[in-house]
């Protein structure tokens, strides 16, 4: 009885708010922001209604500050009365209030179904509120999101979602230190070359399905024989399990990091069917996400993604209870940012990764605490010279002096002369932690009439690519710039069918940073691509040396000297490394900066 009471005072209260704009646009003769001196009588006659009325309808204004009226008493005695709004602006500021309150629909009527305005307010709105004691946050977002399957080739903000959506049998941290996830126990016997997990008991899906060992022995060898893990993958012979909670792989070969591959997004816990079921369109019943980590997708469409925490999630309940993600596209939102991971909640920063935790921009956090929210993404953004090209396959020289001619300082520059600059800093390896390169000087060599880059739709590449070409240009170069988008790009890599002479690309490790480094040194479609067969087979074949004798926690140091000689040798050319920024207000706290530049939803919690 009290949630049919409740939902009816919301419905009359809605109600209310309409019925009272029908009679705010009645007053649209008096200027707002102007006091105005009128009497009752006069206002009545604007509203077309009794003095008694306009009088409450004026109380109810004045009380929901749409209005000042400052009444005085005594027939005929001219009062004050100040509108505060335009119509539009009233329209804006009550569908504000209903965005807050999580009433999306009723806000989109209230704009007549005005998109683009819409789109707008939910900037101006994006943060996080209390409702009925649940903790919810809302953002925007510049771009469509692609599916959130962990199998599929996906980018940085994508992968984040996945980690929020599902969990991996162990988890891997920066260090390369290996902690318990939907897996509590895991061993490796070395004489034998098998991996083996034991399950948690009582584990499930988000659709109430139980986790087992058969259906990850099902999930595991489905994914073996997908393209994208092919590579990764060759060497396990076999996937069994000998008991419901414990699952094994058989090697061919010794991997002693094995256990932190397997903590990658890509190899998150789902159910085998997820893996090889026909594509599905976006809005039916059949594309259900189904995950087992701390949120449960709720609803995807083209529009919005709202995740819901997961009750039965095998560790601590996340402390938020709804995020709700609008996507609009950059025409929609009226911003010319189109920088991957980053959420569009500031109409004025340019940082390549902000994301904005709050109602407004004052007020921010202080200098001190600042950094702790701020880091250079692990990766950057690179220059690839494509040993497939169509039409020139650059010679060593030639690559040598072009890496002089687009280096990282003149892309730099040429971004400022174009208006074009983001928050970065300038990357010497692929790494912000790797050691400096440093290069002999390049004799000048000449160059092809005409060369092609190619790029996915990421701006912050874009931009970058006009500025490589803009640099050739004033070196006799015709240069054409290609845009796909992140799908066809690794799709054509994949085919052999990238032909551009130069590729713009980018590089975001995962929270497993060691795991993460190598398995896209090993198996990322655009980079082999562009290496040619033969240096695409020297570095698998380094790479399966090096999963065979280094540890974990020595990942990275020992790939160190593997991915610079892509640098050395003129096949790869960093140019900037990211910086990521999470700001936010008061309501919020613990909130921390990801991998992927996104705040970590699960532990943000409210003092409200």
């Amino acid at each position: 009885m009290g949630l049919i009471r409740k939902s009816y005072v919301e419905k009359v209260h809605y109600l209310s708010d309409l019925n009272m704009m029908r009679y705010y646009t009645r007053l649209e003769s008096f200027e707002p922001n102007i006091s105005h001196s009128v009497t009752l009588t006069e206002v009545a006659d604007k509203l077309f209604t009794s003095l008694r009325h306009a009088r409450t309808l004026l109380g109810k204004m004045h009380q929901a500050e749409w209005v000042v009226w400052e009444p005085k008493v005594g027939r005929n005695q001219r009062s004050n009365l100040t509108l505060r709004f335009s119509n539009p602006e009233l329209a804006q500021h009550v569908a504000s209030k209903l965005i807050e309150q999580g009433k999306y629909e009723k806000a989109l009527s209230i704009l007549d179904n005005d998109r683009a305005v819409f789109g707008s307010l939910l900037q101006e709105t994006s943060g996080a509120t209390m409702r009925e004691g649940l903790l919810h946050v809302q953002l925007t977002y510049k771009r469509k999101f692609e599916e959130l399957f962990p199998h599929h080739i996906h980018r940085s903000s994508e992968r984040f979602l996945i980690r929020q959506v599902f969990s991996c049998l162990v988890t891997c941290n920066g260090k390369g230190e290996l902690k318990p996830e939907l897996a509590h126990h895991w061993e490796y016997d070395t004489e034998q070359l098998v991996w083996t997990f034991y399950l948690r008991p009582g584990l499930t899906f988000h659709d109430g399905q139980p986790v087992d060992a058969k259906q990850l022995v099902a999930l595991f060898t489905a994914l073996q024989a997908q393209p994208f893990y092919q590579a990764e993958l060759a060497h396990v012979s076999s996937i069994y399990s000998e008991q419901p909670l414990r699952i094994s792989f058989k090697l061919t070969q010794a991997d002693t990091g094995f256990a932190g591959l397997l903590a990658g997004v890509k190899y998150s816990i789902q159910p085998a069917a997820q893996v090889t079921r026909e594509p599905s369109p976006l809005n039916s019943t059949s594309h259900v996400v189904i995950g087992t980590g701390p949120f449960r997708v709720v609803e995807t469409n083209s529009e919005r993604i709202k995740l819901s925490a997961f009750e039965h999630f095998y560790g601590c309940r996340s402390l938020t209870d709804e995020v709700t993600i609008w996507q609009f596209e950059e025409s929609m939102t009226g911003s010319a940012r189109f920088d991957d991971s980053q959420m569009q909640v500031s109409p004025y920063e340019d940082s390549a990764c902000f994301h904005q935790l709050g109602k407004s921009d004052t007020e921010l956090v202080s200098a001190e605490t600042d950094g702790l929210r701020s880091r250079i993404e692990d990766g950057c953004l690179f220059i690839l010279f494509n040993q497939n090209s169509a039409v020139n396959s650059l010679s060593d020289e030639q690559r040598k002096y072009l890496s002089s001619l687009a280096n990282p300082q003149a892309i730099l520059t040429q971004l400022e002369q174009n208006q074009g600059l983001f928050s970065v800093s300038l990357a010497q390896n692929i790494l912000p932690s790797w050691q400096k390169l440093y290069r002999t000087p390049s004799r000048e060599s000449d160059l092809p009439k005409k060369l092609s880059i190619a790029v996915y739709n990421y701006y912050a590449l874009y931009r970058c690519a006009i500025s490589v070409s803009d640099i050739l240009k004033r070196h006799g170069v015709e240069v054409e710039v290609n845009t796909y988008s992140f799908r066809e790009l690794a799709q054509l890599s994949q085919r052999g069918d990238l032909k551009e002479d130069l590729v713009l690309c980018n590089l975001n490790l995962d929270d497993n940073a060691p795991s993460s480094l190598f398995s896209w040194l090993m198996n990322d479609p655009v980079l082999h691509s562009a290496l040619g067969e033969m240096n695409s087979d020297w570095l698998k074949q380094r790479l399966d040396q090096h999963k065979a004798t280094v540890e974990l926690p020595n990942y990275l140091a020992e790939l160190e000297p593997v991915a610079s000689t892509l640098i050395s040798d003129y096949w790869l050319v960093p140019m900037f490394h990211h910086l990521q920024t999470v700001r936010f207000q008061g309501i919020l706290k613990n909130v921390a900066i990801t991998n992927w530049g996104w705040p970590d939803f699960k532990n943000v919690w409210s003092a409200d």
